[in-house]
């Protein structure tokens, strides 16, 4: 006669026999993946950590050198300027997309189907190569009545202004550029994250008489934080790692007021062909890039909505 005991070993045993199974599934869907995951990302980081240590200069290797690229990367005054930019780049470009992205998922809410046409609409720039905005926009901008901008400052009697050869427009026109290709993708993400509020809140919040802008800010910013975490990370990265519309657009000028960090990789690895110091360029950039998701992290992290 079986007894409770034999039963609930069995099961045991029958639980663990499944749960082995599911794992072994698991592993196998998602290890292909990993692989690739490696072979793509983490091995070619490694390798360009290896490539920073060394002497590597027209693809020949001349030996180890240490930290020699490093100690003149940030003895290099344009290095510093560089990174000064590649920030004005980045969080200039920040502050105008994630609002104008949070404005324009509201938006599309309230308009419900012909919202979901107007962010597939507003998707075109994001899907478009950035050589081909940077052409796009070199057009745009031609300072002659020919292009688009310089059509709108004849209409106004106004002499042509071209800016991207000039030192202090330059920059904030990569900008605004940057925003218009950008902010749609995080619009998408934004309206997902606005989705998941229950509407219960808002109506409960007008029972308390509380008015729109405080149920934006004590209801959807905080609930919206995971969503924001996510937006601003990848927005962060896309920013501080631009690099082939400013190699469209300036090419790093005019007297290097748009030559970023990025850029400078570009400049360093790919023209001086100087691989060492290039890799020690993209490393740097990797590592301000986590520190800046970090920062996210510890401040975004702490509101309600970021645990969800």
């Amino acid at each position: 006669m079986t007894t409770a005991v034999e039963i609930s070993v069995d099961s045991s045993r029958a639980l663990d026999s499944v749960a082995r199974k599911t794992r072994i599934v698991g592993s196998a869907l998602v290890g292909p993946a990993l692989i690739l995951v490696v072979a793509i990302n983490v091995l070619p980081a490694f390798y360009g950590f290896y490539l920073s240590l060394r002497q590597v200069f027209f693809f020949g290797d001349e030996g180890y050198v240490g930290l020699q690229n490093y100690v003149a990367l940030f003895r290099d005054p344009f290095a510093w300027q560089a990174m000064g930019r590649s920030l004005i780049f980045t969080f200039g470009s920040l502050v105008i997309a994630v609002p104008l992205a949070l404005v324009s998922a509201m938006g599309i809410r309230r308009l419900g189907k012909w919202g979901s046409i107007l962010l597939t609409v507003l998707l075109v720039p994001w899907a478009m190569s950035p050589i081909v905005v940077a052409l796009l926009w070199k057009w745009i901008l031609v300072p002659s009545p020919g292009g688009l901008v310089g059509a709108v400052f004849a209409a106004f009697g106004m002499p042509p202004q071209d800016l991207l050869t000039d030192p202090i427009l330059a920059m904030p026109t990569l900008i605004l550029i940057a925003v218009w290709r950008n902010f749609a993708f995080a619009a998408i993400i934004l309206t997902g994250g606005l989705g998941q509020i229950p509407r219960d809140l808002y109506k409960a919040a007008a029972m308390d008489g509380l008015g729109a802008w405080e149920a934006f800010r004590k209801i959807t910013l905080p609930l919206l934080a995971s969503s924001l975490l996510i937006v601003i990370s990848m927005l962060t990265i896309s920013y501080f790692n631009e690099v082939q519309t400013i190699i469209g657009l300036t090419g790093g000028g005019p007297i290097r007021q748009t030559t970023t960090l990025g850029y400078l990789l570009y400049h360093t690895g790919f023209v001086e062909l100087d691989q060492g110091r290039g890799n020690a360029i993209a490393i740097v950039m990797f590592m301000i890039n986590m520190l800046l998701i970090a920062l996210y992290i510890k401040i975004l992290g702490k509101q309600p909505g970021a645990a969800a």
